[in-house]
């Protein structure tokens, strides 16, 4: 097998059908493929059509989860059942582009062991504005080293999925595990396309899971940057009592109000809530990973 193609499916009935059609379209004629659809447990007739044009065409393979893992597993499932010398991953909404495929195959072709595509297209202002700050809290806040406004959409070779199958953790992103695996990568800049039907899944709450899980996968900066604003809190705590206390003994003037207590306690609760909410995300993931538990479940597989 030279090129395998995995997308996750999730209710994506009404995309299926010309997705598959764009992808055979793009793959170059001289290479042997295979498509393996992976169907997230959707709600819809998805599972139906892929399995009707699996009995159509022994290339096209289907994986279906016995319930919905969420995109990060699927497509982690979907990695790990690829036969090709060349892997090329994306969603399944058709935003990003079939026609990239020749360009990443000619960019692995030159030696790279993964190659990125990034756009800064998006749907619409709210999906580009979260998109923004997603990547602008990753980067520039926790201090993430990875591809900046990276899509799902990657290609890589077979080397690199031998390296992903040794990756065992359930708390998992594609991402994140895709940057630990090698150095040797190139950047492809690509027109992320609108989504050809329906609405993303992708909303701002699983976004920002989404971010949690990325910076807590790669970085340990959050509990270091927390030691740092519970010391300057400290700090800030010791200037304000010593201000009070020298204006009770000096003028006996201490202001008296709500105002102030609820802004001590506004802020320092914040805090005190942020940093246990990370901390506890922390021994969460700690959590999952000690009791080993398998972090996927086939319920069918065709055409393997």
């Amino acid at each position: 097998m030279d090129i395998s193609i995995v997308v996750t499916c999730y209710n994506d009935s009404e995309i299926i059908l010309p997705l598959v059609d764009k992808l055979e379209t793009n793959i170059p004629t001289n290479y042997k493929y295979e498509i393996i659809l992976v169907n997230d447990f959707s709600t819809d007739n998805t599972e139906t059509i892929i399995e009707q044009l699996c009995n159509i065409n022994k290339r096209i393979k289907l994986i279906s989860l016995s319930k919905n893992f969420g995109q990060q597993i699927a497509m982690s499932v979907g990695i790990n059942n690829t036969k090709g010398e060349i892997v090329i991953i994306m969603d399944g909404d058709l935003q990003n582009p079939p026609n990239a495929i020749p360009l990443l195959i000619k960019e692995i072709n030159k030696g790279f062991d993964l190659v990125y595509t990034v756009s800064k297209n998006r749907n619409n202002l709210k999906t580009k504005v979260s998109s923004y700050l997603f990547w602008f809290f990753v980067t520039e806040i926790f201090k993430v080293d990875i591809v900046k406004n990276q899509l799902m959409m990657k290609a890589f070779t077979k080397k690199i999925v031998n390296s992903y199958k040794e990756y065992s953790e359930n708390s998992r992103t594609v991402a994140g595990i895709l940057k630990n695996t090698t150095s040797n990568y190139s950047i492809l800049k690509i027109e992320n396309s609108k989504r050809y039907n329906g609405k993303s899944n992708y909303n701002l709450v699983k976004r920002l899971n989404l971010m949690v899980d990325l910076v807590i996968d790669l970085t340990t900066y959050p509990l270091n940057a927390m030691i740092f604003f519970g010391f300057c809190t400290f700090i800030l705590t010791i200037f304000v009592s010593i201000y009070f206390i020298v204006n009770y003994f000096i003028t006996s003037n201490i202001p008296v109000g709500y105002t102030s207590i609820l802004l001590s306690i506004l802020f320092f609760g914040g805090l005190t809530i942020f940093i246990l909410g990370f901390i506890g995300r922390y021994l969460a993931n700690i959590y999952i990973e000690v009791k080993s538990r398998p972090f996927y479940h086939v319920k069918r597989k065709l055409n393997f």
